[in-house]
């Protein structure tokens, strides 16, 4: 193990210690008593049977039992703490990562899969669990198990012992070997695992569109392709595992050979008594069992090492910059200074030195095709993006220098894509804010005209909407997504296309809580339709990545849009 995996381990670990360490000193009370058997086998043997002395044989199976009782008793504690310190480390590591992902820039999520950072929350972390639970373990506990028996054995006689120890540069030979196959393999099985999981996810959320288009057992064969690709690596990984696990065995049976050949010789020679040879012997296939377990430590250790590199490519991505100034209030104007935006360095720029001014209380409709930054636009005020030059101010501070937190309390968006959560009715409206009752809920529900849909509901305001809110129907949602911002009650309002994929009833009710959400705001609205902007102050068209005001009503866009 290198200086940076010992380091890394040793902190991963740290929160742990006190459980760990008692578990360890289980597990080395419980190796004393395997040695106390394998020392016991000489004097058992050459008292009671070399030296006739049989009174003491009714003794010997109570104290065989009373030992492994104590060796058994002592491995559940050990077992029992070093697995709850593993399930502990899952838990802190999980939410640690969860946390992390939840900070970090909107453009990671633009390049990543959510399949991919799923895998690495559940999938990888879960392997490194395998650090205390094995890894340590056989470090602490299985070598100095090897040790102690050892010098038993070269206590009672060295040659014979030195005998099988010649085996032991194959093992370590084999374990380097096969364990480099093992992190290559389940580095590419997690990989692989990342676009299962993706994969998955794509078809669970695409369900609707899968079975419109009857394209059921394209998407399952898709599956299939990428499950066995998780298969095949994972199959592998447990072949160069296992394979490992057989040159041990194999090598634990060749010692024994040699000891048997070599230490047989040596009681006939009347070199050593017969309870030295059976408690060399002993003392050997002792040996071996904790040699396998640091064999197997050794290729699960590559497969964490895969794992921590995964999820430490997560932990280092840097998370938004927070921002120093506070902002709690808006007072003044939204003001974009020259500003130019790229999603990639090198493609064209989706805005191209832009100015624009917005004052407090203006509603504004932004116009456009599709494709020409429209949304783009918006997603630059709370900070989702910056600018690749020129600048974004509120009240006359760079949005770069605001607390992000601030920045964004200031803000609420309503989308035609609305993210509802698997969660009830009244916990998705108070998403809007936290301090929030049920009498306030109620009130943002009434504005919004969605009480009468609630109360028809079978659990009302408790109702589980399901995942993504599919229970209910667009306008719904879109009139629940209204209440949670009119619950939030931001200076700030952003409607992005809200009624553009709405029936006409569905919008005309949208529209009136819209109406009602929008008074006394300072109102960004990117139109799709002319009856969202027909209340605006100004309506503004955006081509070739610039802003140009629409004066004219027999504009040519204002006519697509109507």
């Amino acid at each position: 193990m290198d200086k940076k995996l010992i380091q890394r381990i040793i902190n991963l670990t740290r929160p742990y210690w006190s459980k760990v360490i008692v578990a360890l000193l289980c597990g080395l009370m419980a190796s004393g008593v395997m040695a106390a058997i394998a020392w016991l086998v000489k004097p058992a043997l050459d008292i009671i049977f070399m030296d006739k002395k049989y009174q003491y044989l009714s003794l010997l199976p109570f104290a065989v039992v009373l030992l492994f009782t104590t060796k058994g008793a002592l491995h559940f504690y050990q077992q029992y703490l070093i697995k709850s310190a593993g399930l502990a480390l899952i838990r802190d590591t999980q939410s640690r990562l969860h946390n992390h992902i939840l900070y970090m820039p909107i453009r990671y999520f633009d390049k990543e899969t959510s399949g991919m950072l799923i895998s690495r929350v559940v999938n990888d972390v879960m392997l490194i669990n395998a650090v205390i639970s094995e890894v340590l373990r056989a470090v602490v506990v299985e070598l100095p198990k090897i040790f102690i028996l050892l010098g038993i054995a070269f206590y009672r006689k060295w040659d014979v012992t030195l005998v099988s120890l010649c085996l032991v540069p194959g093992l370590a030979f084999s374990a380097k070997k096969l364990g480099k196959k093992v992190k290559q393999k389940v580095k590419e099985a997690q990989k692989n695992m990342s676009l299962l999981t993706h994969k998955l996810s794509e078809s669970i959320t695409g369900i609707r569109v899968i079975k419109v288009f009857n394209r059921e057992t394209y998407r399952n064969e898709k599956f299939i392709e990428a499950s066995r690709d998780v298969y095949k690596d994972n199959v592998r990984a447990v072949k160069y595992k296992e394979l490992n696990k057989l040159v041990v065995d194999f090598m634990t049976g060749l010692a024994i050979a040699m000891v048997l050949f070599y230490g047989g010789a040596q009681v006939v020679a009347d070199k050593i008594t017969p309870g030295d040879f059976a408690s060399i012997l002993t003392a050997i296939y002792l040996i071996f069992s904790p040699v396998k377990l640091v064999g197997e430590s050794y290729t699960t250790l590559q497969g964490v090492r895969a794992a921590l590199e995964r999820i430490d490519h997560v932990f280092e991505t840097l998370t938004e910059d927070k921002g120093k100034v506070e902002l709690t209030q808006f007072t003044d104007s939204i003001s974009f200074e020259g500003v130019t935006f790229h999603y990639n360095p090198d493609d064209p720029p989706v805005l191209n030195n832009l100015d624009l001014t917005i004052k407090k209380g203006e509603v504004l409709a932004i116009i456009g095709p599709s494709g020409t930054g429209k949304s783009t636009l918006v997603n630059l005020i709370p900070r989702f993006y910056t600018p690749s030059a020129g600048s974004i101010k509120l009240d006359g501070i760079d949005v770069r220098e605001l607390d992000v937190q601030s920045l964004r309390g200031l803000i609420a968006t309503v989308s035609q894509d609305i993210v509802l959560f698997n969660d009830t009715i009244r916990e998705n409206i108070a998403f809007g804010n936290a301090k929030s009752d049920l009498d306030q809920i109620k009130w943002a529900a009434d504005m919004a005209y969605a009480t009468e849909f609630i109360e028809k509901l079978p659990e009302g305001f408790e109702t589980v909407v399901g995942e993504r809110g599919l229970t209910l129907s667009g306008g719904q949602r879109q009139r629940i997504a209204i209440a949670r911002a009119l619950l939030k009650n931001p200076p700030i309002l952003i409607l992005d296309e809200a009624t553009s994929s709405l029936d006409n009833a569905s919008e005309a009710l949208v529209q009136k809580a819209l109406e009602g959400l929008m008074r006394d705001r300072t109102t960004i609205v990117i139109a799709h339709r002319l009856t969202t902007i027909k209340n605006a102050d100004r309506v503004i068209a955006i081509e070739n990545g610039t802003a140009r005001t629409v004066t004219s009503p027999s504009d040519p866009l204002l006519q697509v849009h109507g």
